[in-house]
Formats: C-alpha cells, structure tokens, sequence
C-alpha cells in the first residue's frame, strides 16, 4: 500500500494505494471473494461503504438451500438444478446455476467449520425445513434464528484471522479505466472528506443490489446500486434489470417499516394473506397452491389487490398465522414472532400489516461462471452479478449465490492479477476526477438538499417505475428521470462541517446511482411486454415465450442506454477457465496461511 499525499491545496492528503486485487464490497460476495484470493496467494485490499462486514447479507434470514439429501435422499444437485430453472422461469443462464447447485455444498460446508452454527438433528445430518415453491424438497438449513448476525461474524472474524485490513466508510464514485481496461477505483471517505485512489491490477464488485430505489426496503440505507451504475459508466453489459425479487415485508406499525418478517417461513408454513375486505385472496390468482406459491405470484397478488383498492386503510395487506401460530414459533419464525410482540403485536391473536418491497435484485452485472464482466480487469459477484435467477428467484438461493459466486470472482481475479503488472500510478484520470470532487465539495449547489433530492427519486420510481407497470406508467418515469437527472449539479451539498458536507456529496452519488439504475430497469421493463416473474406488467399480464423467452442485456451507448434480447445461455457455454493452479473444492484453510499456488 502507497502512503497519502499533499498535492491539492483543497485536501489535507489523498490516499494513494497499490494493490494487486481491490474488492468494492464487504457483504458475503465481498468476503468471499477474498477467501477466494486467498486461497490463490493474493491478499486483496477489500474496501466498504459502512463497518466491516456490512450490507444487505447481515438482514439474512431463514438459511440457504442446499441439495444434500439430509432431508430426503432422493434429493440431488440435478434436481435443485431443474427447480433453480423452473423458479427463474425459464431465464437462468443455465452455466451458472449448475456450478450454484453444486460448488454450494462445499461453501457452506467451509462456513460451518469457521462458526455459522447450522442446526444438525441427532443423526448428525442437517436439519432442512422448507423453502416454498418451486422446491421439490425441504432443503433450506439454518441456524433456527436470523442467519446474518452470525453469517456475518463466522467471514469477518475468518477474513481479520487472516490480517485483512479493510478500509471503512468510503463510497467509490467510478471505476479507474485506462486503455479499456479497469485499473481500480476512486472515492473518498465520506466522514473525514479524504479522497481515496486505489490502482488495482484486478477489481471486484460486490457492492449489492439498489433496494434504496425504494423508500420501503429491508436494507441498510447504503445498498444503492454503485457497482451497477460504476460498471455500466466503464461499458459493462449488465443483463434482466428489469427483474426485481419483491418480498413481504413489514409495512405498519411506521417503526417497524421495512422489517423483514420471514415471509417465506411464515406463509410455507400456513399463514393466510387477507385484503382489506378480510378476504383470502390468493384463490383468485393460484388456487391449487395458494400461499404457497411462488415469492413473484403473492408479491403481484399483493400489488393488484392493493392497485384495484382493496388493501387496508393504510395501503397495505394482512398477514394472519393465528390458526399455525404454535408450529410456526417453534421454528425458525421464532424470532419474528417474538420482535413483534415487542412491538406491541401478539401473532397469536393479531393480524399485521405487510406490503411488497425490493428485497434482492435479479438482475446485475453480466458474469460469465468465473465472475469476469465485459470489461478485462473487472469482475463481479453475488447481488452485484447478474444472470443466476432469471426472473424469479427460488428461497434461500441468494446467499448461496454469494457464496458460489463471490468466491470464484475473487479466485480468478488473484489468478489473473498475477499476469498483470502493476497499473501506472497516474493511470486512470484520478487528478481530474479528485480536482472536480474539490471544487463540487465547495460549492453549495441552489437545488434541492441532498437528501431531499433521494426522497423524489424513491417516489417517482415506486408511482411509475415499481412493482405494477405498464406502458404509460414506464413512460413517464423514463422521462422523469431525465428531469430528475438535471438536479445533479445543484442538489445543495452545503454543511457545517466537513464530515456533514462530505455525507451530502455522498447522499447525491449514491442517488445519482440510483437514477442510472432506475433507467436500466425501466428501459428493459418497457420492452419486455409480458408478465414474467419479477416483472409485472399489467397491461400484459401473460408470459409470452413466443417473443420474450431470452434475457434483455443493457449498456452504456454515446446517448442512451444500449439493450439488446439475447438467447438464454445453456448448459454447455463453458467460459476459459483462469491462468494458474486453482481448486474449487472443500477447505477450511484452518492453518491461517495464505495458500501457495
């Protein structure tokens, strides 16, 4: 690593550092992704936006599927494969989720071995429990509580074991290219105002998905979609960004907005969703299966019957376990049950308010199976990538994504690395780019305040680029975000201090991030004429795989965002495997060591 140093009168010092391999990201992928480099003799620097580890895997829920047999033995990674297939509704590059239904027994076997604490029942083997539909077989394991408390802990206390120094509290406002290739990223830390530049022979992205998009969301308020819009800045292609995984989530009481309630555990195992009229509605949209149907089918449910008027007074829908509340609390769904009736709401006897949110983004960047973009030196993993669950994604198959995934990137990122050599530290543009951070950090700006500025961004994407869509709804919030966009360079950034000046500037990257994600959903949304998964248009409420059985890729043009419809990768697409000595399999690396290759 390179020392700070004073070269603009505006900043006290820049942090100037040389690493082989950067990852943007402290969630699982990110975590993963430097057991993965690791494991290849690299030691990356891995920087974050919050405290290490930090992101949407710490609100990890009921578990993570796997298909070891433990719960039947009839059950195999061929059939997880088929079921991962069907749940994305036909969209799933068929590569990726084979090598997800496979190398994710291995990962979570690792994760065990440094502390997670999955359940076993008295055989030894896992304890598995159901992970709604399309799941043939109860595969989900779990730590009979909230997963990402101790996910989180079993990485971060693995990675630090290993000396890894993470950098905390910055935010990257664009990748560093040079000659069409990333060589790093530039930043600041937003508490102190210290610009940041680190040149990378390789680069990861595991920042997440954009669940701030939406002002109702079950993330940490910095998942807002900057590695999305950093790669597609650097002509990444990025693939199904109009594909959201919309879940049930707490909607009322105001303070517990946006808690995570276990959806899948709470209707899996016989909760009732009601209208405002009391009614069961799900028999009017999947009466074989009812609650148990697809995450996609009771999301859109919930949105139509709300969108026609018939949600509760305040917008929203009931959720009823009272006839399963004694089996439903003596399972993982424990914790729900016990947060609420803190909140004053008695599962036992209440009903409680729920509504659809963002709670994973389907879409992401586009990776081939060893997480390499379209762009040489850049890499992605977990929520960041794209491609793995088409448009619909099965329960308990995010973090195994992450797991898969996230470490493959970080792999083959340190492999790659070590046939690159080190970027020309001038490399990348960075004094202009810092000089323009300067001279934005002093100047107040006359439009709207920062955080203000995110409020109307959220409320223009959720009335016309959300959950139910059509072609005047899309429209009009493509449009709307072109005027959106104009308040950039005056959304007022002022402060009283530094650290608040600086937390401004923040607040207006992260949402011009948002409109550039905003604008890749909307423009593939308002193509895809049809009603698939996690894309719902109801003036087109029926797939249709006569026009639409592909995957729509976007990109960055001179003008406009690029899209194209492309055919489903299968199977048999096999990308060049990395340069060097790798191994995919089981390895707690108990030792500590850095492996040697």
């Amino acid at each position: 690593m390179g020392r700070g140093v004073r070269i603009m009168d505006q900043f006290e010092e820049i942090r100037n550092i040389q690493t082989d391999m950067l990852v943007i990201g402290s969630g699982v992928a990110g975590m993963l992704a430097v057991v993965g480099a690791m494991r290849c003799g690299i030691k990356p620097v891995i920087a974050t936006k919050s405290t290490y580890a930090s992101g949407s895997s710490s609100m990890a829920r009921g578990g993570h599927s796997l298909a070891i047999g433990h719960s039947d033995p009839t059950d195999n990674t061929e059939i997880f494969f088929e079921d991962i297939k069907k749940g994305g509704e036909d969209l799933c590059n068929e590569r990726l989720i084979d090598i997800v239904a496979t190398e994710s027994i291995d990962r979570s076997a690792e994760l065990d071995e440094w502390g997670l604490g999955l359940i076993k029942n008295d055989d030894g083997l896992y304890d598995q429990v159901t992970g709604g539909f399309p799941h043939r077989y109860p595969r989900m394991v779990h730590c009979k509580r909230l997963m990402g408390k101790p996910l989180m802990a079993a990485l971060s206390n693995k990675t630090k074991s290993w000396g890894i120094d993470p950098i905390t509290h910055v935010i990257f406002v664009d990748l560093l290219i040079e000659d069409g290739r990333v060589v790093g990223a530039w930043g600041f830390l937003y508490r102190e105002g210290t610009p940041v530049v680190i040149h990378a022979k390789s680069t990861v992205i595991a920042t997440g998905g954009a669940p701030q998009l939406h002002t109702l969301n079950d993330s940490p308020p910095i998942v807002t979609g900057d590695g999305y819009a950093m790669a597609y800045r650097a002509g990444a292609e990025l693939i199904d960004m109009e594909f959201i995984d919309y879940q049930v989530l707490t909607a009322a009481p105001e303070k517990l907005a946006g808690y995570p309630c276990y959806s899948t555990g709470l209707l899996g195992g016989g909760g009732h969703l009601l209208n405002g009229l009391g009614e069961r509605f799900m028999k009017n949209y999947d009466p074989d299966r009812m609650e148990k149907t697809t995450r996609a089918m009771n999301t859109r449910a919930m949105a139509t019957e709300i969108f026609e008027g018939r949600g509760t007074e305040k917008g929203n829908i009931h959720i009823d376990i009272r006839h399963v509340f004694d089996e439903i609390n003596q399972g993982p769904g424990k914790s729900i049950v016990a947060t609420l009736l803190k909140n004053g709401i008695d599962l036992s006897t209440d009903l409680f308010e729920v509504n659809a949110a963002p709670h994973t983004f389907l879409g992401g960047i586009k990776i081939d199976e060893w997480g390499r973009t379209t762009v040489d030196g850049l890499y992605a993993g977990g929520e960041a990538a794209g491609g793995i669950h088409g448009a619909n994604r099965l329960g308990g198959l995010a973090l195994i994504d992450s797991y898969v995934f996230g470490f493959r990137s970080g792999m083959a990122a340190a492999l790659e690395s070590k046939n690159q050599e080190d970027p020309d530290p001038e490399s990348g543009g960075w004094r202009e780019t810092i000089q323009g951070l300067a001279d934005r950090s002093e100047r107040r700006g006359t439009g709207p305040m920062a955080r203000d500025w995110r409020q109307e961004i959220q409320d223009h994407v959720v009335k016309s680029l959300g959950q139910v869509r059509s072609e005047d709804r899309l429209s009009e919030g493509l449009s709307g975000l072109n005027t959106l966009e104009q308040c950039f360079e005056d959304v007022d950034v002022s402060g009283k201090s530094t650290r608040i000046r600086f937390e401004n500037l923040c607040n207006m990257f992260e949402s011009n991030n948002l409109i550039t994600v905003a604008r890749m959903l909307g423009t593939a949304a308002k193509l895809r004429k049809e009603t698939r998964g996690g894309h719902f248009r109801i003036d087109y409420p029926d797939r249709d795989d006569n026009n639409f059985l592909g995957n729509y890729v976007v990109w960055k043009g001179e003008d406009k965002c690029e899209i194209e419809l492309r055919t489903v990768p299968k199977r048999d697409d096999i990308a060049p495997a990395p340069p060097g000595s790798y191994t995919t399999d089981f390895d707690a690396m108990s030792d500590g060591q850095v492996k040697a290759q």
